[in-house]
Parts: structure tokens; sequence; C-alpha cells
């Protein structure tokens, strides 16, 4: 297994403390959390290709309709003109004609 010469300068450096011990813990814990994080991530993502939000290919939904956009340039233009004063101008010349 290990050799005593190896666990003999473990404990001179980790196991001879409670800090370092407990230093050791913390950090075999996230080094640990961490590969494993990466490996279930790349098991998910290599069984759900295609399906999830990265590995779409949005370009298949693309439309060439780009109706939304003619809307809203319609509705722009009539409010200018209804705002642009062409009902009030209405009025006062009806005013001034009778």
């Amino acid at each position: 297994m290990v050799s005593t010469g190896t666990l003999r300068s473990w404990y001179n450096i980790f196991g001879s403390s409670n800090s370092a011990y407990l230093s050791w813990i913390v950090i075999g814990v996230l080094v640990c959390e961490g590969i494993t994080g990466m490996a279930t991530d790349g098991l998910w993502n290599t069984v759900n290709h295609g399906r999830t939000f990265a590995t779409v290919d949005w370009s298949k939904f693309k439309t060439d309709d780009d109706d939304d956009d003619d809307d809203d340039e319609e509705e722009d233009e009539e409010e200018e003109e209804e705002g642009g004063g062409g009902e009030g101008g209405d009025e006062e010349e009806e005013e001034d004609e009778d």
C-alpha cells in the first residue's frame, strides 16, 4: 500500500496539528467536488447534446418573416401622423370656414 516514509512525511506536514489536518480535508473535498462536477457535467452534456440551450442549432428556427418589426414601424408612422397636428389643424380650418 503506502510506504511508512510517505505516511510519516504526510503526518509531519498535515497530521501534526488540527488546523493543518482540517485544511487537508477542506482542500481534498473541494478538489474532489470539482472533479466530480466536471465529470457529471461532461456526461450530461454528452448525453443531452442538441437538447440544451447551449447546443441547439438556433439557425433552424430562424424565419425570414419579420412581421414584428414591420408592425412596430407602422405603429410609429401612425403615431407620427396623429401627433403631428393632423387633427388639430383640421378643426381650426373647419371653424374658419363656418
